[in-house]
């Protein structure tokens, strides 16, 4: 009897193991940014690739959504003034609608800086803002897959 093993192909960025249900399309994602022009942008591009996007500019206003936007994931700036990314995240594991929503933390800052406050927060993944879209798609492809 031969047996075979699946091989988990280790992603950049991504901090989490857990498996992730199937989405049916359009992947509606959530960017939570204090920065506007950067989340539009961000926005633009994510339409372009087919995703359905909402932007929010803090933490509690994502609470305050209808809950007929709830994301299938959640893109999320951690240096924001009043309510940082990590408090945004640890809020939405404790809230019954975000709780198991996939969260990719999206900041300039570089990911040593923030993987242990990160993980201690349940985020999902990391991507570095400024740098290519590709690694940001493909972690969200893989968070919210369809």
């Amino acid at each position: 009897m031969t047996y075979s093993k699946t091989v988990m192909v280790a992603m950049p960025g991504l901090w989490t193991d857990r498996l992730f249900d199937r989405v049916l399309p359009p992947v509606i994602v959530l960017i939570i940014d204090d920065d506007m022009a950067g989340a539009q942008a961000l926005a633009a591009v994510l339409f372009i690739e087919g995703f359905r996007t909402t932007i929010v500019e803090s933490g509690p206003a994502a609470f305050r959504m209808p809950l007929a936007t709830t994301p299938h994931v959640v893109i999320l700036d951690m240096e924001m003034p009043a309510c940082d990314g990590f408090a945004v995240a640890s809020a939405m594991r404790e809230s019954s609608r975000f709780a198991n929503t996939p969260i990719i933390a999206h900041t300039s800052l570089a990911e040593a800086e923030v993987e242990e406050r990160g993980r201690q927060a349940q985020i999902d993944a990391f991507c570095r803002k400024g740098l290519s879209i590709r690694p940001l798609l493909d972690l969200i492809e893989h968070v919210a897959p369809v």
